[in-house]
């Protein structure tokens, strides 16, 4: 059973994202001076809704899932704080269009750094602020890339 579940949007430029998804905690925690690291899986469900110029003209939307191992870092001394990273594989489909962009490949990498504020009565509350690249790291051409900026509600079990 999964650990959280979570909403998140997301905006870049002509194009945004809604994603729900499930996260499970590895048993792996590793305490040293610059605080707690933790990691986590993330598995992914998203929908894009990007803006077509031109004779594209309206709107594009695909479906994106992901999975992604997460590296999590809770600062000594800021207890309720984490800073976050993650790389994972995604497939993006029907193959992504915005504008004169045009990515060659459905699967693509997805990767994220991002800074969360953890509440609520017994802190199974996360709020996180990401940023968020999407692109097929040179397998294929072309390869323009997205980017996002994304808010995350996640409620822990």
């Amino acid at each position: 059973m999964p650990d959280a579940a979570y909403a998140q949007a997301g905006a870049g430029d002509n194009v945004a994202s809604a994603t729900i998804g499930v996260t499970w905690d590895l048993p792996w925690r590793h305490e040293n001076d610059w605080g707690l690291w933790e990691g986590y899986l993330d598995l992914s469900l998203g929908r894009w809704r990007a803006s077509r110029a031109g004779a594209w003209a309206g709107h594009r939307e695909v479906t994106q899932v992901g999975i992604t191992p997460v590296i999590r870092l809770r600062p000594a001394g800021w207890r309720h704080v984490f800073l976050e990273a993650g790389i994972g594989a995604n497939w993006i489909f029907p193959i992504y269009q915005n504008g004169s962009r045009q990515f060659s490949t459905t699967f693509n990498f997805g990767d994220h750094i991002g800074a969360g504020w953890q509440f609520g009565p017994s802190g199974d509350q996360e709020l996180t602020l990401r940023l968020q690249h999407f692109s097929n790291a040179g397998i294929r051409h072309p390869n323009p890339g997205e980017n996002f900026i994304e808010l995350r509600y996640a409620r822990r079990f």
